[in-house]
């Protein structure tokens, strides 16, 4: 049986301040598989790590991180919020997030933010990084905005593009397919064992996210999804190693 991979939502967001360096060392200290993050640019250009469009929930700081330069946004904590201990966190840029897993085997998901701010060239950008670092074997491109994913594969054919939705999909598989994606990154309610079966009978691996309540996580991984997208993977790991002595039990 595939084991199913543990992807850490923003890092190890659970116990250290989501989408910073610390969220990510945590993930690799502990043995994730893969690390999820989020990418929008800044007024100069620059890509950066964080959410939301705002600077607002996750520093304390204000404004628009496209009417921000990369030194403005990184002016402000963006770990006081969560703790006082990570009050010297600042928003890493992508290319600081490539260097630190650089020399691990973490995969390496990175969401592209551009469905509510169309960033000019984001795509290329995040694709000369990619290339910079030599991550083209272990990453995977998703995003909410469906038309970027399908720019992506026409100017890279041959890139993991994951289809992220949050609403019930008919036939997810072939929606992938026709996007020209490897990957379906659906809300974890959504999804159910035949969506599982049916995409994996067509090619399409399965990645629900955010899934941190190990009930969900046990029903998911018994369904042989290919990751589980969470906020806390240790405990995913512990679900994971249940389900799959169960399962060895059972052989």
């Amino acid at each position: 049986m595939k084991k199913t991979e543990i992807y850490a939502h923003r890092g190890f967001s659970k116990i250290a301040p989501e989408n910073t360096m610390a969220a990510f060392q945590e993930a690799i200290q502990v043995g994730a598989d893969g690390i999820e993050l989020d990418v929008h640019l800044t007024s100069d250009g620059e890509i950066v790590v964080i959410h939301d469009e705002t600077i607002d929930r996750t520093t304390d700081g204000t404004g628009w991180v496209k009417d921000l330069t990369l030194g403005e946004i990184r002016m402000y904590s963006a770990g006081s919020w969560f703790s006082p201990h990570f009050v010297q966190e600042r928003v890493p840029t992508l290319a600081e997030v490539l260097e630190l897993l650089e020399p691990t085997s973490l995969w390496l998901n990175i969401e592209l933010k551009n469905n509510i701010i169309r960033y000019p060239n984001l795509e290329e950008k995040v694709l000369r990084e990619i290339d910079r670092f030599g991550f083209q074997k272990r990453v995977i491109l998703s995003s909410f905005n469906h038309l970027s994913l399908h720019y992506l594969h026409s100017i890279r054919p041959n890139l993991p593009l994951g289809v992220l939705y949050e609403c019930n999909l008919i036939d997810p598989w072939d929606y992938a397919i026709q996007l020209g994606a490897s990957a379906i990154h659906p809300f974890f309610p959504t999804v159910d064992e035949e969506i599982v079966r049916r995409s994996h009978e067509a090619g399409i691996a399965v990645r629900p996210y955010t899934v941190d309540d190990p009930v969900y996580q046990k029903i998911l991984l018994e369904w042989g999804v290919d990751a589980l997208i969470t906020n806390d993977p240790l405990v995913a790991q512990g679900v994971r190693e249940q389900v799959q002595s169960t399962l060895r039990e059972k052989e």
